[in-house]
């Protein structure tokens, strides 16, 4: 009986820690319940707070894709975008891949990457095709797809990029 009584104690404090932690930035599910295991709560203490704080809608990794990808459309490519999401945060890929479909358009990637293309050639000062290669490549890195660099490339400068060479 004082085991529970304890159990439930450490139960309480597990989920008033993790109020704590979301109380400075909205956290998917695989963050909240990795930072209690690191705090050293067990199994049943983590899923107690885990289910109390669904409960009260503090963690819905739904809603938490759908502000990532408000916030970050416009600074990366869908494919950085699920990465993050999927391998850094912990949530289901299914769910990332079918909300990045709905929200982010090819129409916008390309526009988005067009323009990425345009800030980083003027930076760079690439005034020839020479520098595509750089250009293929930062924009590779920001997490775009082939074909929408295909895309950016053909009006940039004239060059389709195979996919095998990457």
């Amino acid at each position: 009986m004082s085991e529970f009584e304890l159990d439930e104690a450490r139960a309480k404090k597990a989920y008033e820690s993790l109020v704590k932690y979301l109380a400075i930035a909205p956290r998917s599910e695989q963050e909240c319940k990795d930072k209690l295991y690191d705090k050293g709560y067990h199994k049943d203490e983590v899923e107690f707070a885990i289910d109390r704080a669904k409960k009260y809608r503090y963690i819905n990794d739904e809603e938490y894709v759908r502000t990532y990808l408000l916030f970050n459309k416009s600074r990366y490519g869908a494919k950085k975008i699920e990465y993050k999401l999927t391998a850094e945060k912990g949530i289901d890929k299914r769910m990332v891949a079918n909300m990045i479909e709905d929200i982010l358009t090819d129409d916008f990637e390309i526009s988005l990457a067009s323009d990425m293309a345009e800030k980083y050639i003027k930076q760079k000062k690439i005034v020839d095709k020479s520098g595509y290669q750089k250009v293929s490549a930062f924009l590779y890195q920001r997490g775009f797809a082939f074909k929408i660099i295909n895309k950016v490339m053909a009006e940039k400068f004239d060059i389709f990029i195979s996919e095998e060479n990457e």
